[in-house]
């Protein structure tokens, strides 16, 4: 690496601590991210850890959160803020610059430093760093595998075959889509060698390039990977068992068997033009005009077989991506990283075009307004609409207004003679109540019910508007409705609080002044 390839990769990391850090209490835990709380604090207190194939993704996520629970100083779960909760996810936001520099030979370091750029001030790759679930972790491993991948191709090593098997285990470990880009990875490959050669390369082909020792380290780095994390560090036999049947229900969701179905168009209408109703406009245009270039002049001008690669590799994953009925915003991450290296890509040609100082001087204007929109993008993502439906990568996400239900939970639970022993009772149809198990999670005593029990009361009930259960009127007064919160977007909670409990509540809060 040259002295300005360190200065641009330098810069990269800045700009993306500067645009992932600040304010990451700013957005109340989506429903994802409570559920892996929960699940983290379980590992973290008592060391319990279990994968459930059913509902939940791979183990990394909770296990590369550790280092910097333990970094935190925080002593119990109930401490943890949602902030801390999120360090993992930026540092391996920040992290994906790196594996960037294992294939500037295959790109150029041109283009390596405007895909470094891209990643850093990309709305996107913004606001999902600052999200507590995995996919930030696989694009990451992603990166590795493929970074790994093509520096084994360049000078076959022990080192990069390992370290190719371990990314491959990594990303098998942190969740289940990882299959969809390993086989975009084996399309273009294949496309790519059918591309240079003319004939479809065999599979006895390809492993007679690579030496027995190279696979069986590949092989083993895949295979201990996915056997400690998945049976939790050899304590869960059933684990690498549960990986595999996962893809039962995961397969039914993907066929259409979910609320989270959308049209082909979905992801890319939130990159390309997203202008809702009284909002501002959003637009990765300044990557994806650059990505399409990109893709173009690699597919079809005269370019080093790893363009071919990449810029195939990316349109597969799109396409896969697109015609999968089930969708939800954050999956986009895994093809629009290709879309970030090819972006590096178009942006290199297009400099290199601009021969005369005049049109060097136009371009520079354009990129410089350019990245200033992205990262302006990306501020007001995290900032101001870090929880507004009017921010295309907002999806399903819970209202700043629960904290309003958890404040008064905390308050009254000062003032109760049980404390924080308090009874709560929170009823919603489906589970709807996600994410108050997590912060609620100081109340020992809290029941969940998807029905109107047969005795709904307790000190403090929380129940769903759909429910209709006017408890002040069954009651005869002696519990009163004092609040209605929205949880999610047209999800509300009645708040019912038994009446002296309230009042000793009330004559704790400050006063009004004439």
């Amino acid at each position: 690496m040259n002295r300005w390839s360190a200065l641009a990769a330098l810069f990269a990391v800045l700009a993306a601590l500067a645009l992932r850090v600040p304010r990451l209490e700013t957005r109340p835990l989506h429903n994802d991210e409570a559920v892996n709380a929960v699940t983290l604090s379980e590992l973290w207190e008592k060391g319990d850890y279990a994968y459930d194939p059913e509902e939940h993704h791979g183990p990394t996520l909770h296990y590369a959160s550790l280092p910097f629970l333990w970094l935190s100083g925080t002593r119990s779960a109930s401490q943890l803020s949602d902030a801390t909760l999120r360090w993992v996810t930026v540092a391996f936001g920040v992290a994906l610059i790196l594996p960037l520099l294992l294939v500037v030979d295959g790109i150029g370091r041109p283009a390596v430093a405007w895909a470094s750029l891209f990643v850093a001030i990309s709305p996107a790759m913004v606001f999902y760093s600052r999200y507590f679930i995995h996919e930030m972790l696989l694009i990451f491993f992603t990166a590795v595998t493929l970074g790994a991948g093509w520096r084994y191709s360049q000078k076959a090593s022990g080192l990069w075959a390992a370290l190719a098997g371990a990314g491959l285990g990594l990303m098998v470990a942190t969740k289940e889509t990882f299959i969809l880009s390993l086989a975009a990875m084996g399309v273009a490959g294949i496309i790519t060698a059918w591309w240079t050669t003319g004939a479809l390369p065999t599979p006895k082909a390809v492993l007679a390039r690579i030496s027995e020792t190279h696979l069986a380290l590949a092989a083993g780095a895949l295979f201990l990977v996915w056997l400690i994390l998945f049976t939790s560090f050899f304590t869960h036999a059933q684990g690498p068992l549960d990986s595999i049947r996962t893809y039962f229900p995961w397969l039914k969701r993907a066929g259409g068997h979910s609320p989270h179905i959308h049209p082909w168009f979905f992801y890319l209408e939130r990159l390309a033009w997203f202008h809702p109703a009284k909002g501002p406009i959003w637009s990765e245009a300044a990557i994806l005009a650059p990505a399409a270039l990109g893709i173009g002049i690699s597919l079809l001008t005269k370019r080093a077989l790893f363009h071919r690669f990449l810029a195939l590799y990316t349109l597969v994953l799109t396409g896969i991506y697109c015609a999968i009925p089930y969708k939800t915003p954050w999956c986009l991450l895994n093809f629009y990283f290709g879309m970030i290296l090819m972006a590096g890509v178009g942006a290199t040609w297009l400099w290199q075009r601009c021969r005369s100082r005049v049109s060097q001087a136009v371009l520079s204007v354009v990129m410089v307004l350019a990245v200033l929109h992205l990262a302006r993008q990306s501020w007001l993502a995290g900032a101001e609409y870090a929880s507004d439906r009017r921010n295309p990568y907002v999806y399903a996400q819970t209202v700043p207004d629960v904290m309003t239900l958890v404040e008064r939970a905390e308050g009254m639970a000062k003032v109760a003679p049980e404390g924080y022993q308090t009874v709560i009772k929170i009823i919603a149809p489906e589970s709807d109540y996600w994410p108050l198990p997590w912060y609620l999670r100081r109340f020992p005593n809290r029941g969940w019910y998807e029905k109107l029990p047969e005795d709904p009361f307790a000190p403090i009930v929380m129940v769903s508007s759909k429910l209709d259960a006017r408890l002040d009127e069954k009651s005869g007064k002696k519990w009163i409705m004092v609040g209605l919160s929205e949880l999610r977007p047209a999800k509300f909670f009645e708040l019912y609080v038994e009446l002296d409990l309230w009042k000793r509540y009330v004559e704790t809060l400050p006063k009004d002044r004439d």
